[in-house]
């Protein structure tokens, strides 16, 4: 499962370094330019309930195929979930996640049990009242865990989704992100921007297939 269509662009985004330190994408000026796909993102909370399953707040993982699977039984997380959930509370957070304790007989999934399943990470608006911190800390913390851990997929290039509710007009929006690890922090000023209203060019809507 996808955020993007095959047809949409890959976005440059210009991000601060802010706390991260320096990595393969940094520029001469302290800026990153990151590989990000912006799209709109369908009802996070429809979609938990059409699954029987809480709905999401804070900083969560989210199953890669959270937007396809036909059942809770087929959901897939990603290898890292639980080293990344252990070192989240190492730091005080706490991933508030799906929690779907009802989980009909599988059928059969529109996602391939052998297709590659990669990280997916929901911010919530509720975390505006926590200020930037728990933002840059859960992406630093991810990278970490993915740079620092051995047993992972390589973490020169990744693919990483970063899934945020909107303020205002509502709605979510996905930040498709494929490249280092290790400049994942980076994404924590996209996320502000969003939640700030500012405009993403570019944006198209998602339809799940």
């Amino acid at each position: 499962m996808k955020c993007r269509t095959p047809t949409e662009r890959t976005q440059k985004i210009n991000s601060p370094l802010g706390d991260c330190q320096a990595g393969t994408g940094m520029k001469e000026d302290g800026r990153y330019d990151l590989p990000v796909t912006v799209t709109n993102y369908e009802d996070v909370a429809a979609r938990a309930g059409e699954l029987g399953c809480r709905v999401p707040g804070g900083i969560a993982l989210l199953p890669a195929n959270f937007l396809t699977a036909r059942s809770a039984a087929e959901l897939r997380y990603h290898e890292a979930v639980s080293s990344v959930r252990a070192a989240w509370r190492s730091v005080g957070l706490s991933d508030i996640g799906l929690d779907c304790r009802s989980r009909p007989a599988p059928s059969k999934s529109r996602v391939s049990a052998d297709q590659p399943v990669h990280l997916t990470v929901f911010f919530g608006s509720a975390l505006l009242r926590g200020g930037a911190g728990p933002v840059t800390l859960a992406l630093g913390t991810v990278a970490a865990v993915l740079t620092e851990r051995p047993g992972f997929a390589s973490s020169r290039d990744i693919r990483f989704d970063a899934v945020v509710e909107r303020l205002g007009r509502g709605g979510y929006a996905c930040l498709e992100y494929r490249g280092d690890a290790f400049e994942l922090v980076a994404l924590a000023k996209p996320v502000r921007e969003i939640w700030a209203g500012n405009p993403s060019p570019g944006i198209e809507s998602h339809e799940a297939t």
